[in-house]
């Protein structure tokens, strides 16, 4: 077999695992939705008169990424307890590249990371969630979920083959995780912030891929917005990515 093929054989194996467990399932749909309606409920007055526009218009773009963001937790544990419980050891025991066993487990969770993002926007409609650019922005829209997504599964690899435990490695990726949610232009505007603050928040990769996820959804700069993020998912893939490969040869 090539490596596309083994690629997607390991995962179709993962996205069978997952959904073989529906709890797993319903904390993975319902995460970003609670989130949603929370902060909605908690800021949607405030901010939205403070930014005279629709807060629903910002924040779902953002939860959505902070779901992809949070979902790797999630793939960097799952990795790490298949490294320690042999199965990876199983695999390196066949006539299985090692690329596959990283990018399958990438792949299967970007099909993840699709589906629970189609399912937030389609229930944030009912909050007034609109896409009024026309079907090829909506493409691009989601096409800019899983590039920012990429980013992050990449890191979990990292961390799995990293790490000790399972709890070092969900630390390693929940800290960091967190930190861009609230020092994102996602939940406040960026003028909300102390100005030493600002420019940290304007580099932030999920205030970027916030602002062409809005550009692309309700309109606005999109360009510019997903260049950035373009420019934050290649720097972070061309590091974490052979570094991953390196750790796992090492095994």
């Amino acid at each position: 077999m090539n490596t596309i093929t083994e690629t997607g054989l390991l995962a179709g194996r993962n996205l069978r695992r997952f959904l073989k467990s529906p709890q797993l399932v319903a904390d993975t749909l319902m995460f970003p939705l609670v989130l949603l309606f929370l902060m909605l409920l908690v800021f949607g007055e405030l901010v939205g008169e403070a930014t005279r526009g629709d807060y629903i218009d910002r924040l779902a773009p953002v939860i959505v990424l902070f779901s992809a963001a949070y979902g790797a937790v999630g793939t960097g544990v799952g990795f790490f307890t298949d490294l320690r419980g042999g199965l990876v050891d199983r695999f390196r025991s066949m006539d299985i590249g090692r690329f596959p066993v990283l990018g399958g487990r990438i792949a299967g969770d970007l099909v993840r990371v699709l589906a629970v993002a189609a399912v937030t926007t389609a229930v944030a409609h009912l909050a007034g969630f609109r896409f009024t650019q026309g079907p090829v922005a909506v493409l691009g829209f989601f096409a800019v979920v899983l590039l920012f997504a990429s980013m992050f599964l990449w890191l979990a690899v990292v961390a799995a083959l990293a790490g000790s435990t399972e709890q070092a490695v969900s630390g390693a990726l929940n800290t960091p995780v967190t930190l861009l949610l609230f020092l994102s232009s996602g939940f406040v505007p960026v003028e909300q912030f102390p100005g030493f603050l600002q420019p940290v928040v304007r580099a932030n990769p999920l205030s970027l891929a916030g602002d062409a996820l809005v550009g692309l959804s309700q309109g606005g700069p999109v360009a510019i917005p997903v260049l950035f993020t373009l420019a934050w998912v290649v720097v972070v893939t061309a590091i974490s990515a052979p570094v991953s490969l390196r750790l796992y040869r090492r095994r």
